[in-house]
């Protein structure tokens, strides 16, 4: 038997009730509830962010990745590399074109961006 788990949300009068498992609309798969979107769910739930959480869901689902994130985390990949040889301010590096195949071992994760911000002064 199915377990359900409701969820509410009386400022925005919103209720969000979760299964155990739920149908993956793209793939038709059934796919088990994670620990971490209950998580996400009951935080929400219990700061009247429901209906924000659940339109956020949807807008990330509907709308595909930025096309250009290849390109902007191949950049960020340079910059890193540059960080990392000791480039320093005022020097011209020839120009090379590169292209980021998204490798494990040059995968940029979203702290090393922060690092390479932060180390910009962004």
């Amino acid at each position: 038997m199915e377990k359900l788990r409701t969820y509410t949300d009386y400022a925005n009068k919103t209720a969000l009730t979760i299964p155990d498992h739920f149908i993956d609309v793209k793939t038709g798969n059934s796919v088990k509830v994670s620990q971490k979107i209950q998580e996400q769910v009951d935080y929400h739930s219990n700061n009247n962010t429901l209906i924000h959480l659940v339109l956020s869901a949807l807008n990330s689902y509907l709308h595909p990745k930025n096309m250009n994130s290849d390109i902007i985390l191949s950049e960020i990949h340079e910059i890193k590399k540059m960080m990392q040889s000791g480039y320093a301010a005022g020097q011209t590096p020839a120009y090379k074109e590169t292209v980021f195949h998204g490798s494990k071992q040059d995968e940029v994760d979203l702290k090393e961006v922060e690092d390479v911000l932060e180390a910009f002064g962004g």
